[in-house]
């Protein structure tokens, strides 16, 4: 199995088997979240026409937390508890199968990684890394035109500081003009650590604050530090000495870039897959061990994701779908679970189960990633032996599915 994927699986998180699926539904809305949660309500009625109407369709869901395959609308198969692992079910009995071998798929070509796109990466890491140091980097060092510095500051008028005319940490790009005139040419030439005072004058027409339109004032203003330059010594600090020149880490950053865009080829060649097999094949039938398994991940997928915005699953699925948590699985293990059932019968058919030796090979990976020592703690901890097999079986068919598909790259 691929190496690289190998990783990519162990950082995944604690629910692999639900990402693909889960993420497509709400990636839409992520983004509008992240730039404002007041607006989420909105977003979710704008995020996708299916969710709106999923919504819809969910308002009659009463969903059984203890046997959620009951509130399916697929055909489920109820079975007596021995079987737990998807591999030993009777798939094909439920299965009909089509061309799988040579289907034709359509996927955007790998994006090239040229050098800007390293430079920029790598410009824009070391500006977040370096802020904790940048006093120490630029200590001593005299503001230039140009500069971004970053100042504190206080404005007087006959001696009393003035309503919005503080502020600290704030960035002022030197030659920008943002500030009245005198207050950034006053800056250049004053080193990083020193304080000085601005004696200026408000122009007559200032319609910001026409209290001030005129008025004589001092600016106190301490340089706390100006942008570091991305030098080897700076590097080398930043990273806490990970990387001791700009080389090894724009080296590094290239690495990341090339890597993600691999990421991104596989993933859309793996929807591209999943959209392709399952238009020619079909699943009448799920057994409740599978689709109870698919409720769990779905449900730790969510929960996981939420918690990075500090949501529970509830909120988070009511802000982007418009439903309940449980509601929401529901609909997408519906979705998910005939998927499931092809898979394995292909898996079947093609002896594309996981042996042994790539189960304990994955399972390695997640005992390195987050710090393990023993497989049974992964089984407890991470996830279970039955998904980790699935999930193993859903990445080796889906390889499969695409080296012997006619793939087609496009411009986009």
């Amino acid at each position: 199995m691929n190496k690289k994927r190998n990783l990519l699986i162990a950082a995944a998180a604690v629910a692999v088997v639900a990402v693909l699926i889960v993420y497509t539904a709400v990636s839409n809305g992520r983004a509008s979240m992240e730039t404002d949660t007041a607006d989420s309500a909105q977003t979710a009625e704008s995020t996708d026409s299916s969710s709106s109407e999923s919504a819809d369709s969910a308002e009659e869901i009463t969903v059984d937390s203890e046997n959620p395959s009951a509130s399916s609308s697929l055909v489920v198969t109820v079975t007596d508890g021995t079987v737990t692992s998807l591999k030993d079910y009777p798939v094909e009995d439920y299965v009909t199968l089509g061309e799988y071998i040579g289907m034709e798929l359509s996927v955007a070509a790998m994006e090239e990684v040229d050098d800007a796109s390293v430079t920029a990466l790598a410009e824009s890491y070391f500006s977040s890394l370096a802020v904790d140091y940048a006093a120490e980097m630029t200590a001593g060092q005299l503001v230039e035109e140009g500069d971004t510095a970053n100042i504190d500051y206080t404005g007087y008028l006959d001696g009393e500081a003035f309503d919005g005319g503080s502020a600290s940490g704030y960035d002022l790009v030197i030659g920008s003009g943002s500030f009245i005139d005198g207050f950034e040419d006053g800056l250049i030439g004053v080193a990083v650590g020193d304080t000085v005072d601005l004696n200026l004058t408000f122009p007559s027409d200032y319609a910001n604050n026409p209290s001030l339109a005129g008025r004589e004032v001092v600016f106190t203003v301490t340089v706390n530090y100006v942008t570091p330059d991305m030098t080897d010594d700076n590097v080398a600090l930043a990273t806490g000495g990970s990387y001791s020149t700009v080389d090894e880490f724009e080296e590094f950053c290239r690495a990341y870039l090339e890597y993600y865009a691999e990421y991104e080829y596989q993933s859309d060649l793996d929807s591209a897959v999943i959209e392709a097999v399952i238009s020619i094949c079909t699943a009448t039938e799920v057994p409740d061990f599978l689709y109870n398994m698919l409720y769990e991940n779905l449900t730790a997928s969510i929960e996981s994701e939420a918690s990075y915005y500090g949501l529970d699953g509830d909120t988070y699925c009511s802000y982007f779908v418009g439903m309940s948590m449980a509601e929401y699985v529901v609909i997408m293990a519906d979705e998910y679970a005939p998927e499931v059932m092809i898979f394995q019968a292909i898996a079947n058919a093609e002896d594309l189960n996981p042996t042994e030796e790539e189960m304990s090979e994955q399972v390695e990976a997640y005992m390195t990633y987050y710090g393990y020592e023993t497989e049974e703690e992964v089984y407890e901890n991470i996830i279970s032996r039955e998904s980790l097999e699935m999930y193993l079986m859903q990445t080796l068919v889906a390889d499969f599915l695409a080296e012997n598909a006619a793939v087609t790259e496009t411009e986009e």
